[in-house]
């Protein structure tokens, strides 16, 4: 069950991570096609601003021409033989027309009348506040182009010749270097023509008066199948990269689980066979002391030593044996005081062996008393002196420490060695784990005593905190009456 949670999974990480990694692939596409489109569209608008600009100068020499000629028909009739972009002129003075060419033209005689009764016709086009009032610019009327100035009460107006305006777009065109392909058309009558026309177009509109020309403007979209295989095979490899990681996970996972097993395999053979060996131990020593029932002290209570710790060392077998199964409890008062004392007497001629000195420090109330399995507390502090037996000699010496606090009885081992670091105080309690430094080098263990340790306090409903005291570390053992 466990296996298909973990393939559903990953299924669905890699899912994800393919779904992500084509948006990826999608965004990055739109934002290429954004950008051509956006420079192509920016190029279109230069030509716009050429065209445009080349207008303002035309409305500019117009306005000066109107400046020079004022009323003065001579001067106008020149104009009309010398100045080409120029097709009709006309003068308005208070409201009345003076001075008209193309009177035959019933069109234009109709705009003019227009003017001439009402010339506000003219600056519609141009009012930005009602405050400004402009006195010269264009106006678009039928097919007529006119460019009008006021001077006091007279109005001069310049019909503009857009065939010629459009013969100057093309030779402004000619001369520049165009990036983009486009069309310029005046409603429906082609003007210019750059490059090949395609489905992708760009349009913009010229601004008053040439709002009927329009600027088209045709754009390649980028090469996308380059992205779209690069961006697969990018998805692809991570996907396999993944796949990877995660078989030599199961991988090392499985090889640590399967060397877990034989090393819990073959601590229950070991201990198995510890088995006849210690019920011999246990039988004679209690043979032994039969017969020497007479003899002096000590000799009698060396053998109880003997007896009580064969039993003890049968226990501890069969606990292993029992490895990640509940230890059966015997659950009776114990005088924890008489315990750790025991205990101190056991184990304070091995700790002076390795030149370690053990210091006893009981509460000096009355004696603790628990409901508790005596063997399973025997266990744990065991287990915390032979630690500290084996990796805390520079120390010195080992405290061995009841405490009672409250409702909470404390049983502390806390040596003065090179203590453990922090970051590993969790993992010295996962089976099998043993801290790899020179401290642990040469030094036998099978690295299940803490965690056999942690499932007995467990079980007698307490916890086992472990604080680095500098020098040294702290194994307690804390118990709830």
């Amino acid at each position: 069950m466990k296996k298909i949670i973990a393939i559903f999974l990953i299924l669905i990480f890699i899912v994800a991570f393919s779904y992500l990694g084509w948006r990826t692939i999608q965004h990055e596409v739109l934002m290429r096609q954004d950008h051509v489109k956006m420079l192509s569209q920016s190029r279109l608008s230069n030509i716009k601003s050429s065209i445009e600009s080349l207008f303002n100068q035309k409305a500019s020499y117009l306005h000066t021409l109107a400046q020079f000629v004022k009323d003065d028909q001579t001067k106008i009739d020149n104009l009309l033989q010398t100045e080409t972009d120029l097709k009709n002129i006309f003068i308005i003075k208070k409201n009345k027309t003076i001075y008209l060419t193309n009177s035959s033209d019933a069109q234009w005689l109709k705009i003019i009348e227009s003017i001439g009764y009402d010339h506000s016709i003219l600056i519609n086009h141009h009012i930005q506040s009602e405050q400004y009032q402009p006195q010269s610019g264009w106006y678009q009327a039928y097919d007529h182009l006119i460019y009008w100035s006021i001077f006091s009460d007279t109005i001069i107006g310049f019909e503009f010749s857009k065939i010629n305006f459009s013969l100057d777009i093309v030779g402004l065109l000619d001369q520049q270097s165009l990036l983009v392909d486009f069309t310029l058309f005046d409603n429906d009558k082609l003007i210019y023509s750059h490059g090949e026309p395609n489905d992708n177009t760009i349009t913009l509109t010229l601004d008053y008066p040439l709002q009927n020309w329009q600027l088209t403007g045709f754009y390649q979209p980028p090469t996308l199948v380059n992205l779209y295989l690069l961006g697969g095979v990018v998805i692809v490899f991570f996907i396999i990269l993944i796949l990877s990681i995660v078989i030599y996970c199961y991988r090392e996972y499985t090889r640590a689980l399967r060397l877990a097993r034989q090393q819990v395999s073959f601590v229950g053979q070991v201990s198995h066979e510890f088995k006849t060996p210690l019920t011999n131990i246990t039988l004679y020593s209690e043979m032994l002391k039969e017969q020497l029932e007479e003899e002096p002290q000590p000799i009698t209570t060396y053998l109880d030593v003997i007896t009580s710790e064969s039993k003890r060392l049968t226990r501890l077998v069969q606990n292993v044996l029992n490895f990640n199964k509940p230890a059966k409890l015997n659950i009776k008062p114990v005088n924890l005081t008489q315990l750790i004392q025991q205990i101190y007497s056991t184990f304070k001629p091995v700790l002076a062996s390795k030149s370690l000195q053990l210091n006893l420090i009981l509460d000096q109330g009355e004696p603790c008393v628990l409901n508790t399995d005596e063997d399973s507390i025997m266990q744990i502090i065991n287990n915390f002196l032979s630690n500290a037996e084996k990796y805390a000699a520079s120390g010195n010496k080992v405290d061995l420490i009841l405490n009672k606090n409250n409702q909470q009885i404390i049983i502390t081992v806390r040596d003065y060695g090179n203590g453990i670091p922090n970051y590993l105080l969790k993992q010295i309690f996962k089976p099998f784990y043993r801290i790899k430094s020179s401290i642990t080098e040469g030094v036998s263990g099978t690295g299940i005593g803490l965690t056999i340790a942690s499932q007995l306090a467990e079980q007698l409903h307490g916890s086992i905190k472990v604080i680095n005291c500098n020098p040294g570390i702290a194994f307690s053992l804390v118990l709830t009456e």
